[in-house]
């Protein structure tokens, strides 16, 4: 409906008279103050070739570009900077759209938006529209059925020009190689030129028709946004990997990106003041910068430390170079004659594949990234062979010609659109209806989520171990004797207690025997092959089956670190347990919750995203400046209170900032023994619970696309447990007379950890257990919990 309404009062508005009067045949007006002056002939020079005349060095400017890209995000060897490209398009699109605006502002004296945004229409929209409806229809082939409701809410996003705004919004991060990403993601770059092009076409005609601004107030004031926005692009790209993305998708941190394109449009005629010689050098040094950063370009994986060129840094000031560089090589094209790499961007080659590089940009990412996820085990582009990524660009080549020549050229170059505006805006208001419809269509008629049929319920068994509470009496753990064991598919009487999956001695003996008698259970579910019709919660649930504390805000987020104390458990019990840690040890809440309340136990939950126990810098906070502040709050709030138990548990975090490069476990081991040794001595027990067992993908995805092949999601017990890490800890534990306990062994076998038992689903993404989960293991949780506190 929003949508239908934007288009009826398109229709109405650019039939307006003040913005119609210049279409095809309306007299031009005289030219306004602005008009730039024939007194310069390098001025005249450069009037002549930028707005009408075809720039060929523009064109094979374009052709490295998309090339670069498109090594890039085929992973190939030497194009690890290959994403500058698109910063090179910035600068492109800032320059010639400011170009054309500003020869309109010369010889009109006004800006006709309606023209411009329907020239923009018919350029952009028809090719983009056709990609988008292209890979909806392909993806119901091609990724799992999780992933299409995604991609119809990204192409909802693409259609209405946010699609930037999305993905910054659902957390994307475009540089992580660990998650494959949606088919539509590149769509963000699209998304902050089109919203450009909304602002800068009324703000430029408003500082010079109405404000009446000379050049030089003209320029300053274009300094200002580009300062502004190159201020906001470095400090955000700075701030912590939870600010990076803003930096990376939003328009405000890439305007100066498409300013420094503009301020060239502006100034460039005063500039163009060198031989050809000179134009040459210049030229042939800014194109051999913007391919030098594109190979020397590193992740934060290849390198000791976070370094001018480290991932997490993008954009940030490094994008300066590829910028200028570029702007370097527009300039250097303006002067007739120029050599060097001026010659190389006007070969042939180079300017077929520019004139298509929009289409080969829309067609290739979308091709990779499915048939990464149909034909390669992780899903992700880089494990497919590279003869099958090579040829896959070769297809999107080919399909971005094809589109070129029948319907991109065809609409763009359309009399009958071009001769009314008002036809080209209604025509891409359609073209945005039915990309909306087709998502919609997609939402709407989600696939099968499981290879059907229903399985029991999974039984934990419980063994009768008699424990001391801590008062007086006993609590028993269970009602069955020893070695007796109940599962989900029936009951399995031993002579004596099984053989527990890990006997070392991190387990107390109770929870020893309760891990024995259930290790059938974990054995049964190694071998599920298939996702039942009865899953709890659902694949399409799952990523959404948080604790608690997600939906009532007591799990702080990064930037808050103003500690929140909650209660959970038994509001008025005697018996005060706080919980300390990360999103790892708030997965554990929902058990505690059940068998606090039970047990008359009052839980204090303090917990906080991305932020463990130990005190380490983090990709989120790599200066120690958000959670250092937290976690030294919640110490002193549990100095006052004091407690009985202090729960804590955290995720295992890679090493960034000022401990990348350095052994893991080490860095681990200095960190929390700095926190263990302040908590310590404010509470009568302190309890080290291990990590969960990790996969290493995002497990619902996975099993949406294997339902009958659930093996193939499930990581092996190597891979998922961190033998060094749980060490650690433990001798941790043991230097300040406190408990660690593991929890891998409530989750694996020996060899492997399954990721659905009976019919729940273990993990709601590739890294947390669901809310269903943990309370399904809260008989783990209250004989651990006990053990301690007897």
């Amino acid at each position: 409906m929003g949508i239908a309404f934007a288009a009826l009062f398109t229709v109405w508005w650019v039939k307006k008279p003040d913005w119609s009067r210049h279409h095809e045949g309306a007299e031009p007006r005289p030219r306004s103050h602005y008009s730039p002056a024939p007194d310069i002939p390098p001025r005249a020079l450069w009037e002549a070739e930028h707005g009408t005349t075809f720039r060929p060095d523009i064109e094979g400017l374009r052709s490295v570009a998309v090339l670069l890209v498109l090594g890039y995000h085929a992973v190939f060897p030497g194009f690890r900077g290959g994403l500058i490209g698109v910063d090179v398009f910035f600068v492109l699109s800032g320059f010639l759209i400011t170009s054309l605006l500003l020869r309109e502002l010369g010889t009109t004296g006004t800006v006709s938006l309606s023209n411009f945004w329907a020239r923009r229409a018919r350029r952009l929209l028809p090719a983009s529209g056709l990609v988008l409806i292209v890979t909806l229809i392909a993806s119901r082939w091609m990724i799992d059925g999780i992933s299409q409701g995604n991609l119809g809410r990204d192409a909802i996003a693409g259609c209405l020009f946010v699609a930037n705004i999305r993905f910054w919004k659902v957390g994307t991060d475009y540089l992580n190689e660990g998650v494959p990403p949606s088919p539509l993601l590149h769509f963000w770059s699209l998304a902050v030129e089109e919203q450009f092009y909304m602002v800068w076409p009324g703000l430029l005609l408003i500082l010079v028709r109405f404000m009446k601004l000379p050049k030089a107030a003209l320029a300053g004031v274009m300094g200002v946004l580009w300062v502004g926005s190159f201020y906001l692009c470095v400090h955000f790209t700075y701030g912590g990997a939870d600010q990076q993305p803003w930096a990376f998708f939003m328009l405000p941190a890439r305007t100066w990106e498409l300013m420094t394109g503009a301020l060239l449009a502006l100034l460039g005629p005063t500039l163009v003041r060198f031989s050809r010689q000179a134009a040459g050098l210049i030229g042939t040094a800014g194109l051999a910068i913007v391919i030098a950063v594109a190979v020397v370009y590193k992740s934060p994986e290849t390198v000791a430390n976070t370094t001018l060129f480290g991932a997490r840094l993008f954009p940030g000031y490094i994008v300066a170079l590829p910028v200028f560089a570029t702007a370097a090589v527009i300039l250097a094209g303006s002067v007739p004659g120029a050599g060097g790499a001026m010659l190389l961007l006007k070969a042939k080659p180079l300017q077929w594949i520019g004139a298509r590089s929009y289409a080969i940009y829309l067609w290739h990412f979308p091709l990779l990234v499915m048939a990464g996820r149909k034909w390669a085990d992780s899903g992700l582009v880089s494990d497919l062979p590279v003869a099958t990524r090579a040829a896959l660009l070769a297809l999107s080549v080919g399909l971005a010609a094809v589109s070129y020549q029948f319907v991109e050229n065809p609409v763009r170059h359309s009399r009958e659109l071009s001769k009314f505006p008002v036809r080209s805006l209604v025509m891409g208001a359609w073209i945005a209806l039915i990309g909306v419809g087709g998502a919609a269509l997609l939402i709407q008629n989600p696939p099968k989520l499981s290879a059907g049929g229903e399985v029991a319920a999974p039984t934990l068994a419980t063994t009768a171990t008699t424990l001391p509470a801590t008062g007086d009496t006993s609590i028993a753990i269970g009602t069955a004797v020893p070695g007796e064991t109940t599962t989900s598919v029936g009951t399995t009487t031993t002579e004596s207690p099984q053989q527990t999956a890990d006997a070392s001695h991190d387990n107390p003996p109770a929870l020893a025997e309760l891990i024995a008698a259930n290790l059938p259970v974990l054995q049964d579910a190694v071998n599920t092959s298939k996702v039942p019709g009865n899953l709890n919660p659902s694949l399409n649930r799952a990523s959404k089956d948080l604790p608690a504390v997600y939906s009532n805000g007591c799990i702080l987020d990064v930037g808050d670190n103003n500690s929140k104390q909650c209660i959970y458990g038994d509001p008025n019990g005697n018996v005060k347990i706080v919980l300390f840690g990360d999103s790892h040890a708030a997965e554990w809440m929902p058990a505690l919750h059940k068998v606090g309340a039970a047990n008359g136990w009052k839980l204090i939950v303090h917990v906080k995203k991305a932020c463990p126990d130990a005190d380490i810098p983090t990709d989120k906070d790599p200066n120690r400046t958000d959670c250092a502040k937290w976690r030294s709050r919640v110490i002193d709030l549990i100095s006052q209170m004091q407690p009985d138990l202090v729960i804590m548990s955290s995720y295992r975090y890679k090493q960034v900032g000022a401990a990348a490069g350095r052994d893991p476990d080490t860095v681990w081991k200095e960190g929390i023994d700095k926190t263990v040794a302040l908590v310590r001595p404010m509470t009568t027990h302190l309890l080290l619970l291990g990590d969960s067992a990790t996969p290493k993908e995002d497990i619902p995805t996975c099993l949406a696309g294997h339902l009958s092949n659930v093996p193939s999601c499930m990581q092996s017990r190597d891979s998922a447990v961190r033998p060094g890490r749980l060490a650690v800890e433990r001798e941790i534990a043991a230097k300040y007379d406190a408990d660690f306990i593991p929890t891998s062994d409530w989750m694996c076998t020996d060899t492997a950890c399954p990721v659905i038992i009976g019919n729940v689903m273990m993990y709601r993404d590739n890294s947390h257990i669901t809310a269903t989960a943990s309370v399904f293991l809260a008989p783990y949780v209250e004989a651990a919990v006990k053990s301690v506190l007897s």
